[in-house]
């Protein structure tokens, strides 16, 4: 499954992520932001239905001055709000929420694409063409705050192993550049069941990768290293 996902995924295509039974037992529907059109937010918002969100690593974050949520939040006086942690127990992932300028609303199909769109601009200017400074020059003058898009620093998987570690791993093992979407696969009232992701698989012709087998993947890389 994880050669197939990592096809489709270099080919633009959506592939679904499931975490562990020990974790929050979801998956997340996943897809290489720079291959993200209308299409894909409109799939992601009807066939997955969760909140999608903007994934790049915690390295490149730092380079755009960005800084996690609860760090903020906390010197702004809400350290009583960000010192808890949900059920699964890891620290949350959120950085800045933000819209191109150049949308009308932020929060159609179409205006997220733009957004999602430029956002990778900003990463494939750092790290495949090395040139940050273009990179925080186009982030601070054509992003506004706060918007409709999430964006999630990953953590690395050796501190957390959540949907966004893992989607930043499958694209390490694919060649990508840290820029993804996700976005949780729910039914109606829960999460999806693992059957139900199965399912929905068969029917976009793509598959399910457990975070198991990325987790595994990514250690024997570092192995062989």
């Amino acid at each position: 499954m994880l050669e197939r996902a990592i096809e489709l995924l270099r080919a633009g295509k959506p592939v679904f992520i499931y975490d562990s039974e020990s974790r929050e037992s979801e998956a997340d529907m996943v897809f290489f932001a720079g291959a993200v059109n209308t299409y894909s937010i409109t799939i992601s918002r009807k066939l997955a239905g969760g909140l999608t969100c903007y994934v790049t690593s915690w390295e490149v974050g730092r380079l755009l001055g960005l800084k996690y949520l609860e760090e903020a939040f906390s010197l702004l006086g809400y350290r009583e709000l960000t010192r808890k942690r949900l059920g699964y127990g890891d620290p949350p992932n959120f950085s800045l929420w933000v819209n191109h300028v150049k949308v009308k609303t932020g929060i159609r199909d179409s205006d997220k694409a733009k957004t999602i769109r430029e956002l990778d601009e900003v990463i494939r200017l750092i790290t495949e063409e090395g040139n940050t400074s273009l990179a925080l020059r186009k982030f601070y003058s054509e992003f506004v705050a706060p918007g409709h898009v999430p964006i999630l620093l990953g953590r690395g998987l050796d501190v957390r192993k959540g949907h966004t570690e893992l989607s930043l791993a499958l694209a390490k093992l694919s060649g990508l550049r840290p820029s993804l979407i996700i976005t949780e696969v729910l039914n109606d009232g829960d999460a999806a069941t693992y059957d139900e992701i199965r399912k929905l698989a068969e029917k976009l012709s793509t598959v399910v990768v457990r975070g198991d087998e990325i987790i595994s993947a990514i250690k024997s890389g570092s192995d062989e290293a």
